[in-house]
């Protein structure tokens, strides 16, 4: 057993009273991926009704499989900053939060014009400031892309992201970047992280993580691992990919650099076929055939690392 192990990638904010209640409509991942489209009114009321907080719900899953730890984040429900901080000071011993910017629009469904943009990216620069210095919060959470470009050459969408990560370099703070697909509309083309290149190229100082590493897609995933052998600063979590992605990430970028996750959140918690969320992952680590030392990194030491925790 590792000293430690940290929930890098789950959560917390954005659960409704309908997500509460899914436990005979989600039982396996595939289940949590065609809700959107099996349940459209289901679906509507659990982005739009007031958040509640399952903070019990997540402690007792930890508790379940010696998790110390969770970096939590905003779901893509209502919520906001104000309540991931709510949630860590509720339990300080246990959890860490992440700083939100991508629900700047009314609807899920909904993506600015590119005109807003602009206001939009100052926006989360004034989100960032005003997580890290008056909220604590410890970095940024996975975002939607489109809500600050529609550029598709990676040097166009690498100067629409400079107000961000000029503030994010500023603070030293890491980033979570989506790979391969969500259950939301409008973000799949993003979800090829090779435009990510430009990005951590430009700010080395940045820590960014790849969430998913591709989501065990072939294509995807060497795309992520090319963007991560070209800068030190691009980390993996491993929340939904293979074990032999994950021994092949080992093996070319290094343990120190991937941090254990499950995306544990109001819907993935009914996933219990052919296991629940933490099991999968632990499971994987298993899969993928890593050593004790290995584990050590990908269980927490990596996670301590990237953003600075003081365990």
């Amino acid at each position: 057993m590792p000293k430690y192990l940290i929930e890098s990638h789950c959560h917390l904010i954005g659960a409704t009273a309908v997500s509460e209640n899914l436990g005979d409509k989600i039982k396996t991942l595939a289940d949590k991926v065609a809700f959107r489209s099996r349940y459209p009114e289901l679906y509507k009321q659990r982005i739009e009704l007031p958040p509640i907080d399952i903070s019990d719900a997540l402690i007792a899953d930890m508790d379940k499989h010696g998790v110390n730890y969770a970096i939590v984040q905003q779901d893509y429900g209502r919520g906001d900053n104000d309540m991931v901080a709510a949630a860590v000071a509720k339990r300080p011993d246990r959890f860490f939060g992440l700083i939100k910017i991508h629900r700047y629009t009314d609807s899920i469904n909904g993506m600015p014009e590119r005109e807003a943009m602009p206001k939009l990216r100052l926006r989360a620069v004034e989100d960032i400031r005003r997580g890290v210095e008056d909220l604590g919060l410890i970095g940024v959470s996975e975002f939607f892309a489109r809500v600050f470009t529609r550029e598709v050459n990676p040097d166009d969408i690498l100067e629409d992201f400079r107000p961000i990560f000029d503030a994010l370099n500023e603070y030293r703070i890491p980033i979570l970047i989506q790979t391969a697909w969500t259950q939301f509309p409008h973000s799949l083309w993003y979800g090829n992280p090779i435009w990510v290149d430009e990005l951590a190229g430009a700010y080395p100082n940045v820590p960014i993580v790849l969430t998913k590493m591709g989501r065990g897609f072939e294509s995807l995933f060497d795309s992520a691992l090319l963007v991560a052998m070209r800068n030190a600063n691009v980390y993996f979590d491993i929340v939904d990919t293979i074990p032999t992605h994950l021994r092949r990430a080992i093996d070319t970028i290094g343990s120190d650099r991937i941090l254990f996750g499950s995306d544990w959140c109001c819907m993935t918690r009914w996933v219990r076929e052919p296991a629940d969320c933490y099991q999968r992952h632990l499971n994987l680590l298993d899969q993928a055939g890593v050593t004790d030392e290995e584990r050590e990194d990908i269980a927490w030491r990596t996670a301590a690392k990237v953003y600075r925790l003081k365990l």
